[in-house]
């Protein structure tokens, strides 16, 4: 490379120079341009006073707009997780990562007198004026690398199609701008600095700009690991990028490649044994993934997905759509994001270890951090990518590979029963003990809700009620066992007193977003067509209504934070590098964590949700060692699977469901399991994950609060005596006072069906709801029983005789067949 002028001699000289040269351009820029420019036919009318005036007349100061590159994500612990780019894909690096050989192979090829001209090379000038003359075409354009660089430049500040169409149109006029601009350049920068600018804007082909780009998008390595042979094709490709496209055309390619060697080897930079070598070389390409969308590349897909997301929706981040995608795409960003790279990995391996992707049932797992809000991991048990038939997710065959970032989604999946604790924490604010006691039946008609309707039915009956998930939980419950082993028929009993209004407040306070829990208003109804919760929505105390795996983490954090929200905050910080420096972008972050949920209620529900990792629906495949809190979920039908729970450090929501259609496509038949409920397969990716990221981060074991263990305390009632009463009036009276009948006969001379005595006995206080047995007679005619007489149990509201069998009742599944606490005080 020829030596730089460094001496003040030499830098007087050059200004000299300058001068003189700037006043022989002036003079003979409007026709030797021209000349060079176009044809000679196109030049008639063309005067050199003409051409220089119109010179003279050009703005000098050239205005360089910031160069559009790809901004870039970084975990929690500062590693490039993804980028996100727009039209153009730059990274812009300093010209001393350039290595030599590609800084050479470039200004031989397009600019060998680059460090010796002042802007304009007046012999490159003269030579392709000579040459355009001889072919009436115009074959050469003696244009500098600074002069390259300026029609970049305005090619880029350009934002319509005329100033697009001006900066690259064969006119006069663009070259006299560029030539009056480059002038300047070289009057205000040095070369290294303006050689550098011209490598990070230069368009390399195939959708790649800039050197850094380019080196990677075609072989895979930093620019400053650029070979000869590599930096040769580089080089030779700005001169017509898509021609020399190596992908595209890798035989011109190759061509084009051996022209700058032979360049290179002409100036004296190349030996005559490196050039035979090079020239031998078969064009090489080592291109990594390709991807229309970027966050396809990222190592976390789905996260790339979620933080492009939700600056692209936030208004806050630039007051339109389009303000937002260029800061995000074309401002060079670094988002340090809170993903942790060891939970991220935990929640990861889990929902695939649980349920492998190429399953039907898609799994998505949420986890954040209680106190702060960050989102630490976010995984799905599938490939981010389109779908490999092309149809949406509703209709695809395609398991494996999805967009859809399933944490997200709000309109597909119910909560199912982890939706209760919204109903158990506004109880317990309100002041009702955890010992509040009611008789559960298997089948609970509410005078306070719709009910769903009876099997088979088609219009509202008696019969209509709410159902438990099994015959064998009926019994009394207090609000602690009742969560446990989550009885819906409790729960609706509960939220009658609570009201679900109060409920569905309560789970806004603490984080559910979902429009599905909003009040039904007239504004709702436009951005959620299902609507919100109305004051008659017994159901959605049972999670029927949908809302967000990250709504439900977000909630359980609130009661790990002992009542703070933090609502869900997936960066750390967002900067821009303006020159050398790192500036915060304008960016309001989410609103500050806040006091939702007094302190010792949240702590109440911790002590009851502990519980149901011990001893009830959660047992057994959520324990993790250590004291932790959470809550299974299964809607109904089966449709939705779910298990949200935390300890003092995180907080963890798992969903699964078929996302084609939950309702159509329930839980039945997937990995061996007939039906999936929240305690089975989604319990235990939540403990895989929980476990995974407590021995990877070594979090050490926190207080909880102490588990609550109270039993049922049902309320005392007087109990009518019935005897000598007929049994069909003494089943209506006691069942309307909300005692459940259970009838032996036996022979006797009495008349049929007269109440011989009752256990307990009448008159007396008993726990409400207590089963009272009635000994009834057969009648003076009747005849020895084989079988010892006939027993029968009838729960409150059940007003039919002795012997009729009862009516099937479809429950709905909140949680496995086990023992009730009824059956506990019955000796079962």
């Amino acid at each position: 490379m020829p030596a730089r002028p460094r001496t003040l001699r030499s830098r007087v000289r050059r200004a000299v120079g300058r001068a003189a040269r700037f006043v022989i351009i002036t003079g003979l820029a409007g026709v030797l341009l021209a000349f060079v420019a176009v044809p000679f036919a196109a030049l008639v009318g063309l005067t050199a006073k003409g051409g220089a005036d119109s010179f003279l007349e050009l703005p000098a100061n050239l205005t360089v707009p910031p160069l559009p590159q790809a901004s870039r994500m970084l975990d929690s612990q500062g590693n490039v997780i993804g980028y996100l780019r727009g039209e153009q894909d730059r990274e812009i690096v300093a010209l001393d990562q350039v290595p030599m050989v590609m800084r050479q192979a470039i200004i031989d090829i397009e600019d060998s007198r680059f460090y010796e001209h002042t802007g304009l090379d007046y012999k490159g000038l003269i030579r392709a004026y000579v040459t355009n003359q001889e072919s009436g075409s115009v074959t050469q354009g003696g244009s500098t690398l600074t002069q390259q660089y300026v029609k970049n430049v305005l090619l880029q500040a350009a934002t319509t199609r005329e100033t697009k169409e001006a900066a690259t149109e064969q006119t006069v006029k663009r070259k006299l701008r560029e030539a009056r601009y480059a002038l300047y350049l070289e009057d205000h920068l040095n070369k290294d600095q303006i050689l550098e600018r011209y490598l990070n804007i230069a368009y390399f082909g195939d959708g790649a700009y800039g050197v850094q780009t380019a080196a990677k998008h075609y072989f895979n390595v930093d620019v400053s690991q650029l070979t000869l042979p590599q930096a040769a094709v580089l080089a030779g490709l700005v001169k017509n990028p898509t021609a020399y496209n190596p992908v595209l055309h890798p035989q011109a390619a190759t061509v084009r490649r051996d022209i700058v060697l032979d360049r290179m080897h002409e100036l004296g930079h190349l030996s005559d044994g490196q050039l035979s070598e090079t020239r031998a070389m078969p064009l090489k390409l080592n291109r990594p993934p390709q991807a229309v969308d970027p966050c396809q590349l990222s190592s976390v897909p789905f996260f790339c997905a979620y933080v492009r997301r939700t600056l692209l929706a936030d208004d806050r981040f630039g007051a339109t759509r389009a303000d937002r995608e260029r800061l995000l795409f074309e401002g060079g960003l670094t988002i340090r994001t809170t993903l942790n790279p060891v939970a991220q990995a935990a929640a990861q391996n889990a929902v695939t270890g649980v349920l492998p992707p190429g399953n039907r049932v898609a799994a998505g797992v949420a986890m954040i951090q209680p106190g702060t809000g960050k989102v630490l991991a976010l995984a799905v048990n599938r490939v981010y990518g389109p779908s490999s038939d092309g149809l949406a997710p509703d209709r695809t065959t395609d398991f494996t590979h999805t967009k859809q970032i399933i944490p997200l989604e709000e309109t597909s999946f119910s909560p199912g029963s982890t939706f209760k604790v919204f109903t158990l924490a506004a109880a317990i604010e309100k002041g009702m003990p955890l010992g509040t006691t009611y008789y559960s039946p298997v089948c609970y008609h509410s005078n306070v809700f719709n009910n769903p309707r009876a099997e088979g039915s088609t219009r509202a009956s008696p019969a209509d009620c709410f159902g438990n998930a099994d015959p064998t939980e009926a019994g009394l419950y207090s609000m602690t066992t009742a969560t446990w082993h989550s009885v819906n028929t409790y729960y609706i009993q509960l939220a009658e007193n609570v009201g679900i209004q109060n409920t569905a407040e309560m789970a806004r306070r603490l984080g559910v977003t979902s429009c599905r829990v909003q009040d039904q208003t007239p504004t709702l109804s436009q951005r959620c067509p299902s609507g919100g919760i109305g004051s008659r929505d017994g159901s959605a105390v049972l999670g029927s209504n949908e809302i967000s795996t990250m709504d439900l983490a977000t909630a359980y954090a609130t009661l790990a934070a002992r009542g703070v929200r933090c609502d869900p905050q997936p960066f750390e910080s967002i900067t821009q590098r303006v020159g050398g420096t790192d500036r915060p972008v304008t960016y309001t972050t989410p609103q500050a964590c806040r006091q939702v949920l007094a302190p010792d209620v949240a702590d109440k529900v911790t002590s009851v949700l502990e519980g149901v990792i011990l001893h009830g629906t959660g047992a057994k495949n959520a324990q993790i060692g250590r004291p932790a809190a959470g809550k299974t979920g299964t809607a109904q039908g089966f449709s939705t699977a779910s298990f949200a729970g935390y300890i003092p450090q995180l907080s963890v929501a798992v969903t699964l469901a078929d996302p084609r259609s939950p309702t159509t496509y329930p839980l039945r038949n997937v990995q061996g399991l007939n039906q999936v409920y929240g305690g089975d397969l989604p319990a235990a990716a939540w403990a895989r994950t929980m476990r995974g990221t407590i021995d990877g981060l070594n979090l050490p074991v926190a207080a909880m609060p102490a588990p609550d263990d109270s039993e049922p305390n049902p309320p005392k009632e007087m109990l009518p005596d019935v005897v000598g009463q007929n049994v069909l009036l003494a089943r209506v009276l006691l069942t309307a006072q909300g005692f459940r009948v259970t009838v032996q006969q036996v022979d006797n001379p009495a008349a049929a069906g007269t109440v011989l005595a009752m256990n307990p006995s009448g008159g007396q206080d008993v726990e409400a709801g207590s089963n009272v047995v009635l000994m009834v007679s057969q009648g003076p005619d009747s005849q020895p029983r084989s079988d010892g007489g006939a027993t029968s149990t009838l729960s409150p509201g059940a007003a039919t005789v002795p012997t009729q069998q009862p009516a099937t009742v479809t429950p709905s599944p909140t949680r496995r067949r086990g023992k009730s606490i009824f059956d506990v005080f019955s000796g079962n």
